[in-house]
């Protein structure tokens, strides 16, 4: 096992961090970092601090940025991502790594922005008493699934079976103390055990790591963050528009503009949601899905940054429709013509229904 910490040596140690993990070229995932950094500045009471600490293979990235950065080479990245190629690995090894440099560490995803002050969040990590982001199944209730198989098999080697379960927590946030390296170790040691071979399962990192802690209280954390995963598209064409209306350089004022991006992806109101629900009434199946997803679009409240994201609700009816025979599409949606189909009610919003067809005909031509 290996997972040797880049050079800290210049880094005193804090009582307590916020640590990121970030490699690669990505815009995305740079911009996802900073901006979660923003909502937890924007957080703190007025002269408070916090120690952040980001691993990445950029560090310019970060020039004039509050922030400490440990630089990655690619040869310390190919030795966290492990023999057997996992790259989820590299986080558990970040996790180990960090425990050298604070007596409390709260690991961030970059996908998660900060809903209350990150320094009452890193109060409540005690030895043994760890933070997660949210709970998200008993292993009983996953083990019978076909990608699950093969770890169920790893698990009946350590004596787990459906009977005498544990918790699986999503490992976006994760509050660990610097007594906590058995822990890391077991977790990185399971991920090694585990992706031996293949592997079918994305998120062998937060199982093992859930595992390690099977004995141990754990919080959870998701009140207190939002953790977007599964809503990447919404935030990414956000932040997009905020660094472009901002800048990516950093300024004392950055944390408080970043207050009015949206914390939620955009929906229709409640009454607006009603609407469209009985419009749809009468359709079925992916029908009724794809007329949903080209409404909510519509009708998201009036907000600049809802704007600039609501294709995104247009982009998962069209991912719908791609899954269609050719006949079904063309009859939906015939090519060369810019009328609305017919299976479905018309948007309200004036120029809406232009824009839709528009973007609807363009991704059915890029894929023909």
């Amino acid at each position: 096992m290996t997972h040797k910490a880049p050079d800290s040596t210049a880094l005193a140690k804090a009582p307590q961090q916020l640590l990121y993990l970030v490699y690669g070229d990505q815009d995305v995932y740079r911009k996802e970092a900073k901006f979660s950094i923003l909502t937890a500045l924007s957080q703190l009471k007025k002269g408070e601090s916090l120690c952040i600490r980001i691993f990445t293979d950029r560090p310019e990235d970060y020039a004039g940025w509050p922030v400490e950065t440990l630089a990655l080479n690619e040869q310390t990245l190919t030795s966290w991502q492990g023999e057997n190629g996992y790259h989820h690995r590299r986080k558990a090894c970040a996790i180990a790594a960090g425990l050298k440099l604070a007596e409390k560490t709260l690991f961030v995803d970059t996908d998660t922005l900060f809903l209350e002050n990150p320094t009452l969040i890193l109060k409540r990590i005690q030895p043994q008493q760890y933070l997660m982001d949210c709970f998200e199944y008993d292993w009983s209730y996953v083990c019978k699934r076909p990608d699950y198989v093969k770890l169920g098999t790893c698990l009946q080697a350590h004596g787990i079976s459906p009977n005498n379960s544990f918790k699986l927590y999503n490992s976006g946030l994760c509050g660990v103390t610097d007594s906590d390296t058995p822990l890391l170790e077991e977790t990185i040691n399971l991920i090694d055990e585990w992706t031996q071979g293949s592997f079918d399962i994305h998120t062998i990192e937060q199982i093992a790591l859930s595992f390690a802690m099977r004995d141990s209280p754990v919080q959870e954390v998701k009140k207190s963050i939002y953790h977007y995963f599964a809503e990447k598209r919404f935030f990414h064409a956000m932040h997009k528009h905020f660094f472009a209306l901002h800048g990516e350089q950093f300024s004392p004022q950055l944390p408080g503009l970043c207050r009015e991006v949206p914390r939620s992806k955009p929906f229709p109101s409640a009454l607006q949601r009603l609407r469209i629900k009985w419009q749809l009434r009468n359709k079925r199946g992916s029908l009724r899905k794809v007329g949903r997803d080209l409404l909510y679009g519509s009708a998201v409240p009036d907000h600049p940054y809802y704007a600039v994201c609501r294709h995104e609700w247009w982009e998962s009816a069209s991912r719908e429709i791609l899954r269609w025979d050719e006949s079904q599409k063309r009859t939906f949606l015939p090519l060369g013509q810019d009328h609305w189909p017919k299976q479905l009610p018309k948007p309200t919003k004036p120029g809406d229904k232009q824009a839709i067809i528009a973007y609807l005909q363009k991704r059915l031509s890029e894929t023909s």
